[in-house]
């Protein structure tokens, strides 16, 4: 026998009616089938045939005792004065430049790559559709997002997300109807939810 311990990237979904459920799901279909689902709240017979018709891997856990604890980490954010946006970049670039370490990709990302990181990342090409890039601390992406990306750091900079792109900040799916396409913007959390800024 052989046993592995491994790490799942895993979607937690607590469902109060089909009807939302599908539509969010058909809304992110592309990127929830790249994720393992635990499903609670009113399961019923029609979510499980759906689910098991798409090929998603999930587990209905209403009835088992896990103890799930969340990604989303309490930043305290200290209340500044409103300064340009000129110092906003400089400051930005500077955060990222006194990091100790820091893993630079100075080219795109290509389909069908995988990258995963425990060090922030700066991409100054494009995320192809195809692509993933997992980080565990904060991203900078200068090229339009068409593949996915998921960042558990502080914050993650963007120029856009592309038709097929898909971006998860601290388990929370950024929407693209939220973001102002090919501006640099940067998104963290203000208290409880995603804060959107131009830089």
């Amino acid at each position: 026998m052989i046993v592995k311990q491994k790490n799942l990237r895993v979607f937690h979904i607590n469902i109060d009616n089909n009807e939302s459920f599908l539509e969010y799901f058909n809304k992110n279909r592309v990127l929830l089938k790249e994720f393992f689902l635990l499903i609670d709240g009113e399961v019923d017979e029609q979510v499980v045939i759906f689910l098991e018709h798409e090929g998603v891997c999930f587990k209905d856990i209403s009835n088992c005792s896990l103890k799930l604890s969340s990604v989303k980490k309490d930043v305290e954010i200290p209340v500044q004065e409103e300064e340009p946006k000129e110092q906003e970049q400089k400051e930005a670039i500077s955060k990222v430049i006194s990091k100790d370490k820091l893993k630079v990709f100075d080219r795109p990302i290509r389909s069908g790559e995988e990258i995963n990181e425990d060090l922030p990342v700066v991409v100054f090409g494009r995320i192809n559709s195809g692509a993933k890039l997992f980080c565990t601390q904060s991203v900078s992406v200068y090229g339009t997002i068409d593949g996915l990306v998921q960042c558990d750091g502080d914050y993650i900079v963007l120029n856009g997300i592309g038709n097929h792109g898909n971006v998860i900040f601290n388990g929370e799916i950024i929407e693209k109807e939220s973001l102002v396409q090919d501006k640099l913007q940067k998104i963290t959390y203000n208290g409880s939810k995603v804060d959107i800024k131009e830089i």
